[in-house]
């Protein structure tokens, strides 16, 4: 069950998801705690990639066949040679256990159902080595919440080459009760005229999960949690802060 199908944009997911603030904590944090890695719901290897290069023993796994393809066609591009798995991380089976293993860019958030985390956690504990990690990143909901209140906003326009633009608008809504984000993206494409040319529109759904229920869970499934960062330079988590980074041990 996927609650966001990146599968109907993989082909202009990069043009519009190309930050790199987060490159060099992982390149720190993979060559600190040194063996096999694993990467889960790495989409088209924005992490993926610079962290090959590094040398770094890296599987990545993601259940959309569409991300995974060009994860592979820019990774054959660069000739660089990974493991690279269609699964869902919460039917996680993998032949082999992992020194290090991350979820990055909040994408936790999209199993949207408690019982569904559970099972992801409990999948992940298991591909973990006795000494190994488990570093997972998540929205503060304090700070998410702020922008899903239902209002159309913009995004950005993006260039995708000399000829054509992507423009990227969506509104997010916040139900208290279930404590999920819904809502829609949508992406018009314009020529260099201006004239728009394309149109899609994307389905948004993705959880806030709290702090405390996070940590629960990842206890019950056997995870020790040793840090929470508010960023990627270290800073301990604050309740200002926009990210809520778990730094687990098995």
């Amino acid at each position: 069950m996927k609650s966001i199908d990146f599968g109907f944009v993989a082909d202009l997911y990069d043009t519009y998801v190309n930050v790199d603030f987060d490159i060099d904590f992982y390149s720190k944090l993979s060559g600190k705690y040194r063996g096999k890695c694993l990467e889960l719901m790495c989409g088209t290897g924005r992490v993926s990639l610079p962290l090959l290069k590094q040398g770094i023993d890296l599987t990545c796994v993601d259940y959309s066949e569409e991300m995974l393809a060009v994860f592979r066609k820019k990774a054959k591009e660069l000739d660089i040679a990974s493991r690279i798995e269609c699964q869902d991380v919460c039917e996680l089976n993998l032949d082999d256990i992992y020194d290090m293993i991350f979820i990055p860019f909040n994408s936790f958030s999209e199993i949207t159902d408690s019982k569904r985390q559970e099972y992801a956690l409990e999948r992940i504990h298991m591909h973990l080595s006795d000494k190994g990690v488990f570093f997972c990143t998540l929205y503060n909901p304090e700070y998410r919440i702020k922008t899903a209140d239902g209002f159309l906003r913009v995004l950005g326009r993006f260039h995708i080459d000399e000829n054509k633009s992507l423009v990227i608008s969506y509104y997010n809504q916040y139900n208290e009760k279930t404590k999920n984000v819904t809502g829609i993206q949508f992406y018009e494409i314009y020529d260099k005229n201006n004239r728009l040319i394309d149109k899609r529109y994307l389905d948004i759904c993705f959880s806030l999960i709290d702090k405390e229920d996070f940590i629960e869970m990842a206890e019950r499934a056997g995870f020790k949690v040793i840090d929470i960062f508010g960023d990627y330079n270290y800073s301990p988590f604050s309740e200002e802060s926009m990210f809520m980074n778990f730094l687990m041990e098995r």
